[in-house]
């Protein structure tokens, strides 16, 4: 088994604290979090854990302008930094990925899924329900984004808990890739649990920002994988980037 990084461009927040004035004050943060996306390779098939940012997000007209959501942040990245382009980079053809496994369904989470198609992309049954029509505009995603040639498989996880995770759906039916809940930066966000013969990953999303956050944002989460000597890779975390590792 083998787990890599894709880093897709990097999302820079508003400087500031709460308030109004984080919203309407142009002051951007000097640094600058990286958007990774997941590559795993299973001995049987290629595994994408969320598709990382389109280059289009770092256009302003790809967000609707009346949301203030999307004034905390600005993507910073090209069309060589798309997950696609990475992937071919390195040797890997887009089109032999089997799965799609998206955390949750921010743009950051989902921007290149169209280039993903001929994929199986799972999602979270709850969180497709929160994301979709109206009510999901109003939250903060996009789903006038979403291709309409790209249809989900819509999962609830109720196979067998694995520690702090009280379900768990087993992806191939070899217990080594486990999609499993971790509700907190949205209610219907999920991770992917990676066994390897001799390394063990949980692709967290945005449960934590980083991994050094976990303990704070998800204890039960943090201290079995600490015992579990279980790898916690996040989206946002500047530690993970240039991930590339076999177990």
């Amino acid at each position: 088994m083998r787990v890599r990084a894709l880093t897709t461009g990097a999302v820079r927040q508003k400087a500031g604290g709460p308030g109004i004035g984080h919203y309407v004050h142009d002051r951007w943060r000097e640094d600058a979090l990286p958007v990774h996306a997941y590559l795993v390779e299973h001995p049987d098939c290629l595994v994408l854990f969320d598709t990382g940012q389109t280059a289009r997000a770092a256009s302003s007209a790809w967000f609707p302008r009346w949301h203030p959501f999307f004034r905390l942040s600005r993507f910073e990245l090209g069309a060589d930094d798309e997950a696609p382009h990475l992937m071919r980079s390195a040797g890997v053809d887009p089109v032999s990925v089997r799965f799609v496994v998206l955390s949750h369904l921010h743009t950051d989470h989902v921007g290149t899924v169209s280039a993903f198609r001929g994929s199986t992309v799972v999602v979270g049954r709850l969180e497709w329900e929160r994301a979709t029509g109206l009510r999901g505009a109003l939250r903060g995603y996009l789903p006038q984004r979403w291709p309409a040639d790209v249809t989900p498989t819509l999962v609830e996880p109720a196979g067998e808990p694995i520690g702090p995770f009280p379900a768990s759906h087993d992806l191939l039916g070899d217990g080594r890739l486990r999609v499993v809940p971790t509700p907190g930066h949205t209610p219907g966000h999920l991770a992917l649990l990676v066994r390897g013969e001799s390394r063990s990953w949980l692709l967290a999303g945005d449960l934590a920002h980083t991994a050094a956050d976990l303990p704070a944002a998800a204890p039960a989460v943090a201290d079995w994988c600490r015992r579990e000597h279980v790898l916690v890779l996040t989206s946002h975390d500047p530690a993970a980037t240039g991930h590339d590792e076999a177990g």
